[in-house]
């Protein structure tokens, strides 16, 4: 389960909290006294995780979980698992094909120890898991929202969190996080709450939206404009006051300009860098002291991806987070 992750900066700060909690878990005993017991010694012990512990050795994931880590496990209950497993159509985990059980439970697993903390000091922003992404040395993304309660891509909780184990954290969830697609990310990130009203919109003429939420399509690359973005469009027509007030085949051609074939991450851009959209114009890509700029078919060149918000990986590809929209070529 040992990865080489490639460095991004949304994880950046989470990051630097998971090797300072480390040190004071590890290096002030007197602090936050450690068990002996290993995150796997842990589970067996608690009767509310007993299925996860039939997963973990079905998935051959025990002996990692008892190794040095330091780990972070979001663990399902019983009641969790049995919901996924209704719902999935599976009668036991024993059902559950082994490659499909590891990725699944390798969703649930952090490198590092992280309490709820810094979690609810960030309010929301993304993880990244141990399960792989679509391309080599890539994994997936997981969003979290922190209020009065932490939830994890919109649909597991933490009920009880901060369980120290010799070897990392554990905290208890109330549901099974099923592997994340594109549609995941822009319908549980409220800072894309207006792509997703726009991806609702086109539904009806357009393959777009199923395609992003279909975790057996693409992968593609797409690149999501803040709420704020949108806001700005509206504010360049007077006859705009919502996003339904833009003609459909044109709210269309905007959306398919700014998704990509292919998984395309930050590093796989260069300058000067073209790249043709799924509308059929042309993105361009320009970087300067690492800072990347697109220009849209139309000329406009102040496009920015947003340095702390790329890179957020799914299984049918990647986002990055753009600070206005991008409009194609609509003479063509």
């Amino acid at each position: 389960m040992k990865k080489v992750f490639e460095q991004k900066a949304p994880y950046l700060i989470l990051t630097l909290l998971f090797l300072v909690l480390s040190c004071n878990l590890d290096d002030d005993a007197d602090t936050i006294p450690v068990p002996d017991s290993n995150i796997v010694d842990l589970a067996i012990a608690s009767p509310e995780l007993s299925t996860l512990v039939t997963a973990l050795q079905r998935a051959n994931l025990a002996g990692t979980l008892e190794g040095s880590g330091p780990y972070t496990v979001l663990a399902p209950n019983n009641d969790a698992f049995d919901n996924f497993l209704s719902l999935a159509g599976f009668a036991s985990v024993e059902d559950v094909p082994v490659d499909v059980l590891s990725q699944l439970l390798l969703n649930h697993v952090l490198e590092g120890r992280l309490d709820t903390a810094p979690l609810i000091n960030l309010g929301n922003s993304y993880l990244e898991t141990s399960a792989s992404g679509p391309a080599a040395n890539t994994n997936l993304a997981l969003y979290f929202r922190a209020s009065d309660e932490i939830i994890f891509n919109g649909i597991s909780s933490i009920e009880e969190r901060d369980i120290v184990a010799s070897n990392g954290i554990i905290h208890i969830v109330d549901a099974v996080i099923p592997l994340p697609t594109i549609e995941t990310f822009v319908a549980t990130d409220e800072n894309l709450g207006d792509l997703e009203t726009a991806l609702d919109l086109i539904s009806p003429v357009s393959d777009i939206p199923s395609f992003l939420a279909d975790g057996q399509s693409g992968p593609f690359t797409i690149f999501a404009p803040l709420n704020q973005a949108f806001d700005d469009l509206l504010a360049t027509n007077e006859d705009w006051d919502f996003l339904s007030d833009i003609d459909e085949d044109l709210l269309t051609s905007v959306l398919a300009h700014h998704a990509l074939s292919g998984n395309i991450r930050i590093s796989d851009i260069n300058s000067g860098q073209t790249n043709t959209t799924l509308e059929g114009d042309d993105l361009t890509f320009n970087i300067v002291a690492g800072n990347i700029s697109i220009t849209d078919a139309t000329g406009n060149n102040d496009i920015g991806v947003d340095g702390a918000f790329n890179n957020i990986q799914a299984t049918n590809g990647v986002i990055h987070v753009i600070n206005k929209v991008m409009i194609p070529d609509t003479t063509n």
